[in-house]
């Protein structure tokens, strides 16, 4: 009965490690491009079930940190509802698959209803300062089309629809680090059609995160930059500080 008892202990103490190595914790923060009406806070599943449900608000600009242990790559958001037995019933509005790094940022996007959709887009992008550093620029391109940027004279390479780009601030800024900026969108005839003309300043302090889309409701091409300081950067820099 004592060897049961000691089996029995050491199979709970396995199952137990088994599974911490299976959760994972991830700080993230969230950009929502546009909220729902009644669905600007929401609820987070994270494969496990916990005493309260996780609330995350989608600010409309980047919002704090928010941390969650999950015992998979997939965070669900959802929100609920009375079932036809009157508990809650779990209604899903958005999900994505996590990213491999510590940090992410996820991006909530409308996704304009239609059959068989979510609410939200919601796609993750690594948020690490090693990836995405101060002083650089990351640009999402949400378009259906291809986009390209011209930094000081300088035309980038195309950035395809649903993918990325990071790029640094030009060296040819003036004398208060401004420097001119022109967006282009490519038409269904392979020429470019300038989107936005504008100036953006080089900050080696910050980081820009820049989103290209197609306005659904208009069709027109649109522009949204958010500056970012992540709060982890200040904890970075005063390290690198003390190291010198």
């Amino acid at each position: 009965m004592k060897k049961l008892i000691i089996a029995s202990v050491a199979l709970c103490a396995l199952v137990s490690s088994v599974c911490a190595e299976q959760t994972r914790k991830v700080q993230f923060r969230t950009l929502c491009l546009g909220q729902i009406e009644e669905l600007g806070t929401v609820l987070l599943w994270t494969g496990m079930e916990l005493p309260k449900a996780q609330e995350v608000v989608l600010y409309t600009d980047v919002s704090p940190v928010i941390e969650g242990v999950f015992n998979s790559n997939e965070a669900i958001f959802y929100t609920e509802k009375p079932g036809p037995d009157g508990k809650p019933l779990r209604v899903s509005v958005g999900q994505v698959t996590l990213g491999k790094a510590q940090r992410q940022l996820l991006l909530f996007l409308p996704s304009g209803g239609g059959e068989g959709k979510l609410p939200y887009q919601v796609r993750a992008y690594d948020d690490e300062l090693s990836t995405f550093a101060l002083g650089s620029v990351r640009v999402i391109n949400l378009a259906p089309v291809p986009v390209r940027f011209i930094l000081a004279g300088a035309t980038t390479p195309q950035i395809p629809p649903v993918k990325y780009a990071l790029f640094p601030h030009p060296a040819k800024v003036d004398a208060y680090n401004m420097y001119p900026v022109v967006i282009e969108f490519q038409s269904a005839d392979g020429k470019w059609v300038k989107g936005q003309s504008v100036s953006w300043k080089a900050n080696e302090r910050r980081r820009e995160i820049v989103v290209t889309l197609v306005d659904q409701r208009f069709r027109q091409p649109t522009v949204q930059t958010f500056s970012d300081f992540p709060p982890w950067a200040g904890r970075v820099r005063e390290l690198s500080e003390i190291q010198e």
